[in-house]
């Protein structure tokens, strides 16, 4: 056998084995990173916010502040952590009443409020406490839900959910067990208490 023949059946031989080395070992291939998925990202992060919302329809507006605003321009909708709302005439420029609670997302084309988490309103006739509330600016409607519990001057009362128009005059409460609701008339309480007051004198 030449020369020529022995480099040949060499140089083949070589090729085989690494060709079997390769097939046995074969090299794992890295896969690339993930892409971070920013379809989730605020497009704006915000901290310390504080801006006004007006609702015409009501005669109302709304200063809402939040330490810590994730704003979705995309979707038209605020996060806010925690929230608190200052809610005013704008005839009188008196303050009506507050809203405050853990988690807050405003809709900014609905004019829509969601208030998560240890929901609590104040105003001079009532406190209210609940788990969420809804707040429909458009509807002049608002809704409240979980463990609901109010109190004022006259009264105490619990229920599963309460519901009523922004100017809080016409609250409604239900059970979770009933489709009954109980009203209360703030003006006939006042009258009742007042008309006491005359027959004892």
């Amino acid at each position: 056998m030449d020369r020529k023949s022995i480099f040949l059946a060499l140089f083949i031989f070589i090729i085989i084995a690494l060709a079997f080395y390769f097939t046995i070992y074969e090299v794992p291939i890295v896969p690339e990173d993930p892409a971070v998925e920013e379809e989730n990202l605020a497009e704006e992060e915000l901290e310390g916010v504080e801006f006004t919302i007006y609702n015409d329809q009501e005669n109302q507006k709304l200063k809402l502040k939040s330490d810590k605003v994730d704003n979705f321009k995309d979707e038209q909708r605020m996060e806010l952590s925690p929230v608190e709302v200052e809610v005013y005439s704008t005839e009188s420029d008196e303050l009506l009443y507050t809203l405050d609670g853990d988690f807050g997302t405003y809709y900014t084309d609905r004019k829509y409020l969601e208030i998560r988490g240890n929901v609590v309103i104040d105003s001079a006739e009532y406190h209210i406490l609940a788990a969420e509330l809804d707040y429909d600016m458009q509807q002049n409607y608002l809704e409240g839900r979980g463990s609901v519990k109010i109190s004022g001057s006259n009264f105490n009362s619990t229920a599963g959910t309460f519901s009523s128009d922004l100017d809080l005059k016409d609250l409604k409460l239900a059970q979770k067990d009933s489709t009954k609701r109980a009203q209360i008339i703030f003006k006939e309480l006042r009258e009742g208490s007042n008309k006491e007051e005359s027959n004892h004198e």
